[in-house]
């Protein structure tokens, strides 16, 4: 007999063929496929990650060291150094500072006020001395009208003077500074003019001007022509007096007669012998009368007796003798 299969049975022989096959084949292509797609993911995914990391780490430290020059941006350390330098500069050197800036006299107090009374004193300068290791102020003192130095370490007080002060010379232009009437301004004005010579030339060009309306032009061979003005004929001798023979004053005159009566205390002989700048010839009527040589008057001899003049006796021969022999011994050898 001929078996003959249902439709349904048919339906389900195909199923059970057909079910392992597809299970089969998708369970062994993914498990395979799976396992080498995952491995390439990791690594894609890390390269890209330190790319990332690498750009990040660079703005990092850019913000930390944006706030540490933040930090010293207010500059402590010079603050610091000033400070420090601050005290090195006394308190009265700084007030005499502000006074020749700000052109004002000064009024002076001394420690020993027995030995130094107060004054009003014009600063010019201030220095420091290297070997006295000290501070100086040079002007003019209005005590004695005429230029000074002071040492401040012998100062007690220093106080400012308001407007021009007492022992002001006049009269002088408005406007002019409280500490540079004295000597230099106020007054009638003496013009100086002289000539430098070359040793002393660059000198005057490096230090300050000694007095108002100095100037220096060379005219050649190394020297030049200095003009300037000042009230005080003592203060311009002496700042001429300390270049010798190394300048020639041509004005004023007075200031040269001034010159040659120091020059002649220098030099020993007193001031009313000196002679005028052009000595006249003196006149034969003035002359003085020429006084007699005194002639010694001769000595007086006194009368001595003669001497009795004696004859001399002669003077006995010796006997001539005749001159020895001499014997001549001679030796044989031996």
């Amino acid at each position: 007999m001929a078996v003959t299969k249902t439709p349904r049975k048919k339906a389900a022989a195909a199923e059970a063929h057909e079910a392992p096959k597809p299970a089969k084949a998708p369970a062994k292509k993914p498990a395979v496929k799976a396992a080498p797609k995952e491995v390439p993911a990791p690594t894609l995914a890390k390269k890209p990650a330190r790319k990332a990391k690498v750009p990040a780490a660079e703005p990092t430290p850019v913000a930390a060291e944006s706030p540490a020059p933040q930090e010293p941006a207010p500059k402590v350390e010079p603050k610091k150094k000033a400070a420090a330098a601050a005290p090195m500069l006394p308190v009265l050197a700084e007030t005499v500072l502000a006074a020749i800036q700000e052109g004002h006299a000064l009024e002076f107090i001394f420690a020993d006020a027995d030995a130094n009374a107060p004054r009003t004193f014009e600063p010019r300068q201030l220095t420091f001395d290297a070997l006295s290791q000290a501070w100086y102020v040079w002007g003019w003192d209005r005590r004695y009208n005429a230029e000074r130095f002071h040492r401040l370490d012998l100062l007690a007080e220093i106080n400012r003077v308001e407007g021009v002060g007492r022992a002001a010379q006049g009269p002088y232009a408005d406007g002019t500074p409280a500490n540079q009437i004295g000597g230099w301004l106020g007054g009638e004005p003496i013009v100086v003019k002289a000539t430098l010579m070359k040793q002393w030339v660059f000198a005057v060009k490096q230090a300050p001007p000694a007095f108002p309306n100095f100037r220096l032009e060379e005219i050649g061979d190394g020297q030049a022509l200095v003009t300037f003005s000042a009230t005080d004929l003592r203060a311009i001798a002496r700042w001429i007096f300390q270049f010798g023979d190394g300048i020639q004053v041509s004005e004023p005159p007075r200031l040269l007669d001034r010159m040659r009566q120091v020059a002649a205390v220098w030099a020993g002989r007193e001031r009313t012998a000196i002679a005028p700048a052009r000595p006249e010839p003196p006149h034969a009527e003035h002359r003085p009368a020429p006084r007699p040589e005194a002639h010694p008057e001769p000595r007086r001899q006194e009368a001595r007796p003669p001497r009795e003049i004696r004859p001399r006796e002669p003077e006995e021969e010796a006997p001539r003798t005749k001159p020895g022999k001499v014997e001549v011994i001679r030796f044989d050898r031996l």
